[in-house]
C-alpha cells in the first residue's frame, strides 16, 4: 500500500468515528479542482513564483547598488570593502581556522621545451589532499611572475584541454602557473566507488556536497576558497615566484573562485575573470539554461546582504581586473555589460579607468583562444609592465594520465584522507551536540517557535489575506467553492472548499496541502470527508499545483521536481540567496490559508486539522507548529530529522526543504515535540534517501517526540506508524487517534 493511500485509509477510518456517513459513488474528478480555467489566467498564475523572485532580486540589488554608488574616494572604498568582506565571510560560514602545514610533495616531473611540469600534492586542511600541476619556465631569470588558475567545471579537472592550453601559453610567456583539481573533479572526486573504481554519480558533485551545508550555516564556497588560499600559500613559498607579481584566472566555476579569491586575498595583484561575471537578476532569469546545482555560486543570504556581481568586483578594486565574456554564454552577456558599466564608473571615480576592462567574443561558454590571449596580454601589462599582444604559441597538450599526481588517479583510493562529507558530518555532529545541551534549558522551549519563524524568514507583519471568489461547482450532493487567496502582493493561492449540501451551521475543517503537481490528489478522500460533514480546504502553496511554473529545464533527463537540478530547485536557490527559504514562503502561504479559514463563519475551530504528504507534508507540520488553532496534523513520507540529512554521505531530499542554519538552533524532532498536546500522526517517516524507515529507526529518530508526549500525559495523541497497514491495524490506529 502506498504511503498516501495509508494516510487516506487512516483519515477515512477516522471519519467512521467522527460523524454520520453519506455513502455515494465517487463523483469528483481532477478537473473539478481547477480554480482557474481560462488559459490566460492559468498562464499568469504559473509565472507568479518566477516573477516574484525576480522582483525581490531587483529590489535587493537596487539596495546594494545604492551603497555601492555612494563610494567616491579610496577611503570610502576601504570602509565599504571591509564591511562587505566581513558580511561575505559570515555568509559562507567563515574560513577554516586551522592553517596547518601544507606538507607539499613533488611526486613527478615532466620536462618539455621551455618549461617543466611538476606534479604536486599538498594538504589544504589536515588530511584533505589537493592534486596540482605546477608549470615552471626553464628560460629567463627567476623569480618569475606567477598565475594561480582554479579550474572550471570539467570531469578531468586540471587536465582539461582548454585549461592546459591556457597554462602552457602562460608558462611559455615566462609565468609560473599553478593549477589544482577542485573538489569533485579530476583526481579529487569525493564520492568514489572503491570497488568499481569509478564515480558514484554521473552528476556534478558540488550539489551533493554543498546543499546539506545550508543546514549547517555554511557554504561549499568556504572550502573551495580555502583550497585557493592554501594554493596561494604554496605558490608564494616557491623561490621561482615573485610574490609581488601574482595573478589569478579561471573561467566558469573557476571564474567564481577567481572572483572570491581576489575579493578576499590581497596577494592577488591582477585578475582575469572569464565567463562568470554577469548580474544575479539576469542569472536567475536565465538559470533554466544552466540548472546544474552549484551551491558555491548560490550563497545563502547573498542578495539579502546586498552583494551582487558589481559588489564582488568592487571588493577587488582598485586592483586590475579583466572581464572575459562570451556572447552566447549561459551567464547572460547583458548582465556582464551592465555590471562592467557600473564598476567602470567606480574605477573612474578612483582615477584608475585603465585598470578595468571587458572583452567579449562571439561563441558559447568556454575559455576560448581569444579569451586566453586577452588574459595573457592583461597579465603582461599588469604583472610584467609590457604591452605584449603576441598570439598564443603552438603547443602540444598532455594526455590526462600524464598529469596525474596519484598512483590510482584518485586521492581517495591512493591516499585516503578526508572528504568534504567528513567535514560536513563533523560540523553536523558538533551543532547537534550543542542543541542537545541546550534542550534542557527552559529558554530553549520558550524561544523555539520564535527561532523557527526566524529560520523560515517569515515576515514580521501580520498576514493580510485577500480573498476573491471565483465560482462554485455543484457535483451531486457536493459544492466545490473556488477561491483565490493572496498571501502577499502578487502571490495567489488557489483554494478549493468542498462541502456537502447539509444544514450544518459550522463544520470541522481539514486543510489539505497538495504535494507538487497534485497528480496524486486523493479525490475519494476529499469526497468522503465532505459527505461526513467536513469542510475540506485544498490549497496550492506557491510553486505547487496550479502555481507550478511553465518553465522547464531543457535537459530531458532533469524533471521539474528534480531535488538538485530541477526548476523547483532553481527557485529554491534564488530564494536562499534572497534570505527567504522557499520552504518558509510555502509555510507563509499555508498560514494565510489557515487565517482565511478561521475568518469564515461556517468553520468550527474546535476541530481544525492540517494534512499533507512528502514535500507538502513538511509544510503541513511546520504550519501546525506555528498556527495555534490547529488541533491535529497528519503527515506522510516526511523526513523527521534535518540532522540525519546533514550527517548522511548521500541523500535525495530536495534543496527546497532545506532551511538555512537550522541546525544551529534546533532539529525537526524539536518542532514535532512542540506540537504536543495536538494530535499528531507521523505515517511512514523517511530517511535522507527518501526510504521508508523501519519501526526501530523511526522510533529512534522520534524518541524526543515520544518522550515529550509521554511526559506531558498525552501519549495517546501521538501515533508513529510504519509500513502498509492491515485492516485490524487501521481500526486500532483510528481508535487511538479519536480517543
Amino acid at each position: 500500500m502506498k504511503p498516501l493511500h495509508c494516510l487516506i485509509s487512516i483519515l477515512i477510518i477516522l471519519l467512521q468515528f467522527s460523524g454520520p456517513q453519506a455513502k455515494a459513488q465517487p463523483l469528483l474528478r481532477a478537473e473539478d479542482l481547477q480554480v482557474l480555467t481560462a488559459p490566460e489566467g492559468k498562464t499568469r498564475n504559473q509565472g507568479i513564483l518566477f516573477s516574484y523572485l525576480l522582483r525581490l532580486t531587483e529590489q535587493a540589488t537596487a539596495r546594494g547598488l545604492e551603497k555601492f554608488q555612494a563610494i567616491h574616494t579610496e577611503t570610502d572604498l576601504k570602509k565599504w570593502q571591509d564591511a562587505e568582506r566581513e558580511k561575505f565571510l559570515e555568509l559562507v560560514g567563515g574560513l577554516p581556522v586551522e592553517r596547518g602545514a601544507l606538507h607539499p610533495s613533488v611526486v613527478g616531473t615532466i620536462a618539455r621545451d621551455g618549461y617543466v611540469v611538476r606534479k604536486i600534492i599538498f594538504e589544504s586542511l589536515p588530511g584533505f589532499y589537493v592534486t596540482a600541476n605546477l608549470y615552471v619556465p626553464t628560460s629567463g631569470k627567476a623569480p618569475y611572475p606567477a598565475v594561480l588558475s582554479p579550474c572550471g567545471h570539467s570531469e578531468n579537472g586540471k587536465a582539461f584541454e582548454e585549461y592546459q592550453r591556457l597554462y602552457i601559453g602562460l608558462v611559455k610567456r615566462g609565468y609560473v602557473v599553478l593549477s589544482y583539481d577542485p573538489l569533485g573533479q579530476g583526481e579529487r572526486y569525493q564520492y568514489w566507488d572503491l570497488v568499481t573504481n569509478r564515480r558514484r554519480f554521473g552528476f556534478n558533485e558540488h550539489g551533493m556536497a554543498g546543499i546539506q551545508q545550508y543546514l549547517l550555516g555554511q557554504n561549499l564556497a568556504r572550502y573551495r576558497i580555502w583550497d585557493g588560499i592554501r594554493a596561494l600559500d604554496y605558490l608564494e613559498s616557491l623561490p621561482e615566484v615573485d610574490r609581488e607579481r601574482i595573478g589569478c584566472t579561471g573561467n566558469s566555476g573557476g571564474g567564481t573562485l577567481v572572483t572570491y579569491l581576489s575579493m578576499l586575498d590581497m596577494r592577488i595583484k591582477a585578475a582575469s575573470i572569464v565567463t562568470f561575471i554577469t548580474d544575479l537578476y539576469k542569472k536567475i532569469e536565465a538559470r533554466v539554461q544552466d540548472a546544474e546545482s552549484d551551491p558555491e555560486q548560490d550563497i545563502q543570504g547573498l542578495l539579502a546582504a546586498g552583494i551582487d556581481h558589481p559588489e564582488m568586483l568592487g571588493m577587488i578594486a582598485p586592483r586590475p581586473v579583466l572581464i572575459g565574456a562570451a556572447k552566447r554564454d549561459f551567464f547572460p552577456i547583458e548582465g556582464t555589460r551592465e555590471t562592467f558599466a557600473v564598476v567602470q564608473q567606480l574605477y573612474g571615480k578612483l582615477a584608475l579607468p585603465e585598470r578595468i576592462r571587458m572583452v567579449e567574443f562571439d561563441h558559447g561558454h568556454s575559455y576560448s583562444q581569444p579569451l586566453r590571449e586577452a588574459t595573457a596580454a592583461w597579465f603582461d601589462r599588469w604583472l610584467k609592465g609590457v604591452p605584449d599582444g603576441a598570439p598564443e604559441p603552438s603547443m602540444t597538450v598532455e594526455p590526462d594520465a600524464q598529469l596525474l599526481c596519484t598512483s590510482t588517479g584518485q586521492v581517495v583510493s591512493s591516499l585516503g584522507g578526508k572528504r568534504i562529507q567528513d567535514f560536513n558530518r563533523e560540523e553536523a555532529e558538533r551543532l547537534m551536540a550543542e542543541v542537545d545541551q541546550r534542550r534542557g534549558n527552559k529558554e530553549f522551549s520558550q524561544r523555539l517557535l520564535e527561532k523557527l519563524r526566524l529560520r523560515l524568514s517569515l515576515p514580521s507583519s501580520p498576514i493580510a489575506v485577500q480573498a476573491r471568489q471565483i465560482g462554485t461547482r455543484e457535483i451531486g450532493n457536493l459544492s466545490v467553492e473556488r477561491v483565490m487567496l493572496e498571501s502577499e502582493p502578487g502571490i495567489p493561492i488557489p483554494l478549493r472548499l468542498i462541502h456537502a449540501h447539509s444544514p450544518q451551521a459550522k463544520r470541522p475543517v481539514i486543510l489539505y496541502l497538495r504535494d507538487r503537481s497534485g497528480r496524486e490528489d486523493p479525490l475519494s478522500l476529499f469526497e468522503t470527508l465532505a459527505h461526513a460533514g467536513w469542510l475540506v480546504a485544498i490549497a496550492d502553496v506557491r510553486g505547487f499545483g496550479e502555481t507550478q511554473s511553465t518553465q522547464r529545464v531543457p535537459d530531458p533527463r532533469v524533471g521539474y521536481y528534480d531535488p538538485r537540478d530541477g526548476m523547483d530547485a532553481d527557485y529554491a536557490y534564488a530564494a536562499l540567496m534572497l534570505g527567504r527559504p522557499l520552504q518558509g514562503m510555502r509555510v507563509w502561504d499555508s498560514l494565510a490559508c489557515a487565517n482565511y479559514l478561521k475568518s469564515r463563519p461556517d468553520v468550527d475551530l474546535g476541530q481544525f486539522k492540517v494534512a499533507g504528504q512528502a514535500w507538502a507534508g513538511m509544510t503541513a507540520l511546520l504550519t501546525a507548529a506555528l498556527e495555534p488553532s490547529v488541533t491535529m496534523v497528519a503527515v506522510a513520507r516526511v523526513p523527521v530529522s534535518f540532522g540525519q540529512i546533514a550527517l548522511s554521505e548521500v541523500y535525495t531530499q530536495p534543496v527546497s526543504l532545506m532551511v538555512d542554519s537550522v541546525l544551529k538552533d534546533f532539529d525537526l524532532p524539536d518542532i514535532l515535540a512542540s506540537l504536543c498536546p495536538k494530535r499528531l500522526l507521523i505515517l511512514n517517516p523517511v530517511d535522507s534517501l527518501n526510504r521508508m524507515m523501519d519501526t526501530k529507526e523511526a522510533l529512534l529518530h522520534l524518541k524526543l517526540v515520544q518522550a515529550r508526549y509521554q511526559s506531558s500525559g498525552f501519549l495517546d495523541r501521538l501515533d508513529i506508524k510504519v509500513a502498509p497497514l492491515l485492516a485490524d491495524a487501521e481500526n486500532e490506529l483510528a481508535r487511538s487517534l479519536l480517543n
